[in-house]
């Protein structure tokens, strides 16, 4: 009897254990609540919890720290807000705040229903669905008073990034048309302040044509809109989609949690950040609601672009790492070419510097044949080969007749690129399709497929007009065209520029809402890219936009690489390079050595050049016509002992331990970590040293290396081929103690390269 007590109790408590831990226990993936209505959406280092109030509508209830249990928020879920007062609205955190109502806060969906009606009311439904192990999440809304109107929010883990992506479907089941004039893509609520003292910090990226993501921190204040965007059908040099909010230490407070965001469109966006007294911050973001419009008429839907954004507890490092190892996740996921890490980016030659437009098939073979021994492994022709009636020899003609020029290359590119490919390069070719100059056939012919409006002038950029594709005829052209020329020769990797912001963006089909045009095109940039990869499923593509004008989220998804700027100044490069890496992965960034360096006051030394350079992919423009034997030799050094790093680099975490200061411009340090701490790569720079009192550098310390482990240090400077300095140190050392390097004192325009292996 006493045994089978025993088991009884033993049995009883086993499955009470089980039970409780099937119901309570928190693992990764997305839970709905066991008794309620509530979701909780768990990656590895956060939660994120939503729940459908008892009035029917999707509020967030916690973003942040990962939670252990389902009941941790049974207080606050089983007794939701009744919102009958103007505050307690306004104040909900909804998860699709619509206009309409008593909301006076930014509202991220607004549409106009039949018999002029403009207001939502959109409760859950009833319906959710978990799918992909529980990694995605769909929850139907309904309008409260036309429930034939249909908003499915879509949320999807990105578990070991600690990132959610979201967007939504707007489904009209009515019997007549409805008419979206605005559809961003979510709102997401950060915790209130814990302190009446503590303050939040916006981070963003600014810049201009050649002076891509320049950093900008500003502190958030009660009833002040940040809005950071771009109006121009590009994702923007002017400003980057990509947010981080982190709260500022204090003696209170030194968190250092941040949340930090980016969206996966490249055409016109807005991210806006509000705040009001009591520290609630709502962020929202999506297209961008000027001049956006979207009609969907019965048994029509509308899905936004994804907008993704994560929490961490490490701070603005914790987020550098997170969200470039989100697009890479995702480029793999897309792109065949992509796949396998231990496949790398090539080191590129361009011929622009070298030729401009004087293209010929003679001065193109010449340069292939200098770089081939030189390590190059990809040999690019840039813009200028093309063109018949108005060849392209300078940017006011040509532009959109892509058919070769006979008297550059009489028997087209194949001759080239069979001598490129039998010398161990794959051959490149630069185009932008989206472009045409008037003085062109393809204009001549079709000037109906520019944006243009009808009695308005044909505004020139750059003597460029942009072409419609929303058309499907336009894209099916351009695509024949480019697709010609990779059947014909051989053609391993394409350029793809985009050179000028649109205007005049209509749609001349009177059955379309003409607002529509500025998504279409989009999506055809999209679609073409589609469209090549799966015809060509070898070839790379590459996203360019007069420099860093096209390097969002939703281009690193479907492109091999992004051009981060046309400026290759390198002291100007590690400004970009710096805020280009907080959502770029190092190897789709890539950095050229050029001759565009230096101006009448110094010269930049070729050492000072390379290293810049190798903090993602690496390539070469400089004009190899003029080097002299020393820098050829030297080229090909430094290539080689990048060739040897660059698995570090390409696929480690990079991390800034001195960011570049535009206020003192003496120091920036990157650390690039493989393989948690196995081997890493340390770039230091020293633009200048104009006081003797800061002659002398201090010691570096490094970060999340093995403290216990013994590294291999190697440092090499101004000589590829001769390291300054090799020892062994042990992890702990060089991280509490610091690494020295005093070849970098004192001087302008001195670097170094550190390879760390574990010995």
């Amino acid at each position: 009897m006493a045994l089978s007590r025993a088991i009884f109790f033993v049995v009883t408590w086993i499955t009470t254990t089980l039970i409780r831990g099937c119901l309570g226990k928190l693992d990764v993936g997305i839970h709905k609540h066991h008794s309620l209505d509530t979701w909780f959406l768990v990656t590895e280092k956060s939660s994120y919890v939503i729940s459908a109030a008892a009035n029917g509508y999707v509020v967030n209830m916690h973003w942040g720290k990962r939670l252990t249990h389902l009941d941790d928020l049974n207080a606050t879920v089983t007794e939701p807000p009744i919102w009958s007062q103007v505050i307690s609205v306004t104040e909900a955190r909804e998860e699709v705040p619509a206009f309409g109502g008593l909301r006076y806060r930014e509202n991220i969906l607004k549409a106009e229903l039949p018999k002029g009606i403009r207001e939502l009311n959109l409760q859950y439904a009833g319906n959710a669905t978990i799918s992909d192990h529980s990694r995605k999440l769909d929850l139907d809304l309904r309008d409260g008073n036309r429930t034939e109107f249909l908003v499915t929010l879509h949320y999807e883990l990105d578990i070991e990034n600690d990132i959610i992506r979201r967007s939504y479907t707007v489904y009209n089941g009515l019997d007549k048309r409805v008419n979206l004039s605005k559809a961003s893509s979510a709102a997401w609520h950060l915790p209130y302040a814990l302190g009446w003292d503590e303050q939040r910090e916006l981070t963003t990226l600014a810049g201009e044509w050649s002076q891509e993501a320049m950093v900008e921190t500003t502190r958030l204040a009660p009833g002040v809109k940040h809005t950071v965007e771009s109006t121009r059908g590009m994702s923007d040099h002017v400003s980057h989609p990509y947010f981080a909010l982190s709260q500022v230490p204090n003696a209170v407070n030194p968190s250092t949690d941040v949340y930090f965001g980016a969206l996966a469109w490249t055409g016109s966006w807005e991210i806006t950040v509000h705040t009001d007294t009591k520290g609630y911050v709502r962020v929202t973001g999506g297209i961008h609601h000027q001049d956006f419009g979207w009609t969907l008429e019965p048994g029509e839907s509308f899905t936004t672009p994804i907008f993704a954004a994560g929490y961490t507890d490490e701070g603005l490092p914790g987020a550098r790492k997170r969200m470039p190892r989100h697009a890479r996740k995702y480029q793999k996921r897309n792109l065949a070419t992509q796949k396998d890490d231990d496949v790398f980016h090539p080191v590129l030659y361009n011929s622009w510097e070298a030729v401009t437009f004087d293209l010929s098939f003679e001065k193109q073979m010449a340069l292939a044949d200098k770089a081939a021994p030189l390590g190059i492994e990809l040999f690019v022709v840039d813009d200028g080969w093309f063109g018949i009636d108005s060849p392209r020899d300078n940017d006011t003609l040509g532009l959109g007749d892509w058919d070769t020029n006979p008297k550059k290359f009489p028997n087209g590119f194949k001759p080239l690129a069979d001598h490129v490919h039998e010398l161990g390069m794959k051959f490149g070719l630069w185009f932008e399709g989206e472009m045409v100059n008037p003085n062109s056939d393809l204009y001549r012919e079709h000037p109906e497929w520019v944006f243009h409006y009808d009695g308005i002038p044909e505004y020139l950029s750059r003597t460029q007009l942009v072409l419609n594709f929303g058309l499907k005829e336009v894209r099916d052209h351009i695509f024949e065209k480019v697709a010609g020329h990779i059947e014909e020769a051989g053609i391993d990797y394409i350029k793809w520029d985009f050179n000028r912001p649109m205007q005049g963006v209509t749609m001349h089909d009177y059955d379309r809402n003409p607002q529509e045009a500025w998504v279409l095109a989009v999506e055809g940039y999209y679609e073409i890219i589609a469209r090549l990869k799966e015809r060509f499923p070898n070839l790379w593509f590459e996203s360019c936009s007069s420099g860093g004008g096209r390097m969002d989220l939703g281009a690193l998804e479907r492109t091999d690489q992004v051009w981060t700027s046309d400026n290759t100044r390198p002291d100007a490069r590690l400004f970009i390079q710096y805020g280009a890496s907080l959502w770029i992965p190092p190897r789709m960034k890539y950095g050229w050595v050029t001759d565009s360096s230096s101006d009448n006051r110094f010269e930049i030394p070729l050492s000072f050049r390379f290293h810049v350079s190798f903090m993602g992919g690496l390539g070469l423009g400089s004009n190899i016509n003029e080097f002299s034997k020393e820098q050829l030799e030297k080229t090909t050094h430094w290539i080689t002992l990048y060739k040897k790093i660059r698995h570090v680099i390409q696929n480690g975490d990079l991390d800034w331990l001195v960011p570049p200061s535009r206020v003192s411009e003496l120091i920036a340090v990157t650390e690039s970590i493989y393989n948690e701490g196995e081997e890493a790569v340390v770039l230091a720079f020293r633009h200048n040293s104009p006081f003797p009192a800061t002659g002398d550098l201090s010691p570096i310390r490094l970060r999340s290396l093995d403290q216990d482990a013994t590294y291999r240090v190697t440092i090499w400077q101004e000589d590829p081929t001769e390291p300054e300095d090799e020892y062994e140190m042990s992890g702990a050392l060089l991280m509490y103690r610091g690494l020295e390097l005093p070849g970098l004192n004192n001087g302008m325009f001195k670097s170094a390269v550190v390879w760390l292996q574990q010995a």
